[in-house]
C-alpha cells in the first residue's frame, strides 16, 4: 500500500466539501496504482480534470503513483 497527498482546486473541491482551500487529503492506494485509479477512488469524473500535477510536473493518467507523491488536480479554467 502507498499513501499520496491530493489537493483539489477550484470547482473540483466540491468532491470533498469538508476540505479547506488548498488543504491536502491523504489517500491510500494499492502498490502500482495509476493516476486513473486515484480519480476513480476520489469519484472525480475524468472529464472534469484538465491538469494533473504530480510533484510539480504534469503527468498522464497512466502515471504509476509512488508513496509520498504530491498531487494537484485542476479543472478546465476559462478566462477573459
Amino acid at each position: 500500500m502507498i499513501t499520496v497527498e491530493v489537493r483539489l482546486y477550484a470547482s473540483l473541491q466540491k468532491y470533498r466539501p469538508g476540505l479547506g482551500i488548498g488543504e491536502a487529503l491523504a489517500i491510500t492506494l494499492d502498490d502500482k496504482a495509476e493516476l486513473g485509479d486515484l480519480l476513480n477512488k476520489l469519484k472525480v469524473p475524468k472529464e472534469k480534470v484538465a491538469i494533473v500535477m504530480i510533484n510539480g510536473k504534469s503527468e498522464k493518467e497512466s502515471y504509476i503513483l509512488r508513496g509520498g507523491d504530491r498531487i494537484g488536480l485542476f479543472p478546465p479554467i476559462a478566462g477573459g
